[in-house]
């Protein structure tokens, strides 16, 4: 039997509506030489089980169903999908995100064409909400949008290529390790950054991934990048530090890192500056506004007094009381 080209690695839990659509999508691709590693990580088995016997059986026998008794982190269930399975090529399909049906057909010619490492498609994200119904579109806007490539300076900024976007050689593993257990979340940008610090990225500019959001969604229906926010940061910091440790641990010295904290605090007290002036101006807009409006009332006032027929009284008012009279004229 040949070894399958894509190992697919889906990650669920508790989510049957959510991995029925996400098995569906996967269906749907047009290329088909992949095996599916399904982690249902801590999750009911009794709903998995049985949306899968309604898969069709050449689809079916596709799937490895793997139940996991507890859930020990999103980047323990991606590696036991990856040791559970043997390919070419490693993909990550969470079961909210999705596919365009080309996804893996061009990945894959594009890692076969080139021979790079990793390759990530333009991808956008993807807003919905969950009705009775199913699930319901509200709006997509691009992912990083004014991206062109994908370099190592990018990823070491912010993750600017979510696991719904990504195909990769299996082999980098050998090589870099599996993911980090370690980290609740950010794991694979921690990842992204290993792979990228050692090969190239390619960069497919086709919008091929679509990342599903539901801003509004609590609970097991909702993003890990909107319930966990304080705990991504966190986690970002943690990465970042633990690497500057490792290089000074390595010989580095603090120089440099002492040097770009203080561009970055130079830069935190211009933006202070800016938000200072912007806040000053504010308040000057709301003071001329004020006066606009009194004059306008004034205004109002005097055409009020206007339509009364007073205008002897109302010029009277405008040249201080003065008449022709009173200035000789």
């Amino acid at each position: 039997m040949n070894t399958p080209s894509v190992a697919i690695i889906v990650r669920t839990k508790d989510r049957p509506v959510f991995l029925a659509r996400a098995l569906s999508n996967i269906a749907e691709q047009t290329f088909t030489d992949y095996t599916i590693a399904l982690i249902n990580d801590g999750g009911e088995t009794e709903a998995v089980d049985a949306l899968l016997a309604e898969q069709p059986a050449e689809f079916r026998s596709k799937i490895q169903a793997l139940h996991r008794p507890e859930s020990t982190g999103m980047e323990a269930a991606t590696n036991a999908g990856i040791h559970a399975t043997n390919s070419t090529f490693i993909a990550v399909h969470d079961d909210d995100d999705l596919w365009e049906p080309t996804f893996l057909e061009t990945t894959v010619r594009t890692l076969v064409e080139t021979g790079a490492a990793m390759s990530v498609v333009r991808t956008d994200e993807y807003f919905e909400r969950i009705t009775d119904d199913g699930f319901e579109f509200i709006d997509s806007v691009p992912f990083w949008g004014y991206l062109e490539w994908m370099s190592i300076q990018d990823f070491f900024r912010i993750n600017r290529a979510v696991p719904i976007s990504i195909l990769y050689r299996r082999e980098l593993h050998e090589s870099l390790g599996y993911y980090n257990e370690s980290l609740p979340v950010v794991g694979d940008w921690e990842f992204n950054i290993r792979v990228a610090s050692a090969h190239e990225v390619v960069f497919i500019n086709e919008n091929l991934a679509h990342w599903s959001k539901r801003v509004e969604a609590t609970g097991a229906n909702a993003n890990s990048v909107y319930a966990g926010q304080n705990l991504h940061a966190a986690y970002d910091s943690k990465v970042r530090a633990e690497a500057i440790r490792e290089d000074l641990a390595a010989g580095g010295r603090p120089g440099p890192y002492l040097y770009q904290a203080h561009l970055a605090n130079e830069v935190q007290d211009a933006v202070h500056r800016v938000l200072e002036v912007a806040e000053r101006n504010q308040y000057l807009l709301g003071e001329l506004e004020q006066r606009i409006t009194e004059l306008e009332r004034q205004n109002a006032h005097l055409n009020q007094q206007i339509s009364r027929r007073n205008p002897r009284k109302i010029a009277r008012r405008l040249t201080g009381g003065f008449s022709r009279r009173d200035t000789g004229t």
